[in-house]
């Protein structure tokens, strides 16, 4: 068994623009140039999960972390260098970061469309969608593989490739659907909601 920290927040608006400029600029190269090439809110929306990833893992390490220890392989699954895992999702409104010392996780939520019932279709459709994202991400497999994972009847588990991914729904924030995988079962999550804060500018070396 194992615990995990799941951190959620509201996305910052334009006021964030330049602490989210200075974060970008201390992603590696190619990090830099995929988040450069989405539309503002999107780019912001990436760098706020970014934030919450160094936030997260600096509590579980019980000291600051840089991001330079950021991993982002191509078609791989991101990573940070002596861990944790970690796995984020966000809508258009809300960021979200799941972290884990000693085990893969997947975390994937959807807001449920305005007018709709919580309990709903268009709810229960979402459960069945962020069930099958969260699993495919604590794999670190990308969407091509969704018709590759098997759920099973009460969502509890889900198998892909061989592999037996446990999942837990999350009560997330009103009007979200939400849930995490991990390929153990998950003895304690500890679920807060934060503000988004911006980690500093490494200074650079003279020269």
């Amino acid at each position: 068994m194992t615990d995990v920290l799941i951190l959620h927040a509201t996305l910052p608006g334009e006021i964030a623009a330049g602490a989210a400029a200075a974060l970008l600029a201390q992603l590696p190269y190619g990090r830099r140039l995929e988040l450069e090439r989405r539309d503002a809110a999107a780019c912001l929306a990436s760098l706020a999960g970014i934030a919450l990833v160094l936030a997260g893992a600096g509590r579980l390490r019980g000291r600051p972390v840089d991001v330079a220890q950021l991993r982002f392989p191509q078609g791989g699954k991101p990573s940070l260098a002596g861990g944790p895992s970690f796995s984020v999702s966000h809508s258009g409104r809300r960021v979200a970061v799941a972290l884990c010392a000693d085990a893969e996780v997947g975390l994937d939520f959807e807001e449920v469309p305005a007018g709709n019932d919580a309990r709903g279709p268009a709810a229960r459709a979402l459960g069945q969608w962020t069930a099958t994202e969260a699993a495919l991400k604590s794999v670190g497999a990308g969407l091509r593989a969704a018709r590759e994972v098997r759920l099973s009847k009460d969502r509890s588990l889900a198998m892909l490739a061989g592999a037996v991914i446990h999942l837990r729904p999350v009560e997330l924030a009103e009007g979200c659907v939400a849930c995490l995988a991990t390929p153990v079962v998950v003895a304690q999550v500890t679920l807060e909601e934060v503000t988004v804060r911006w980690p500093p500018p490494v200074p650079r070396a003279a020269g």
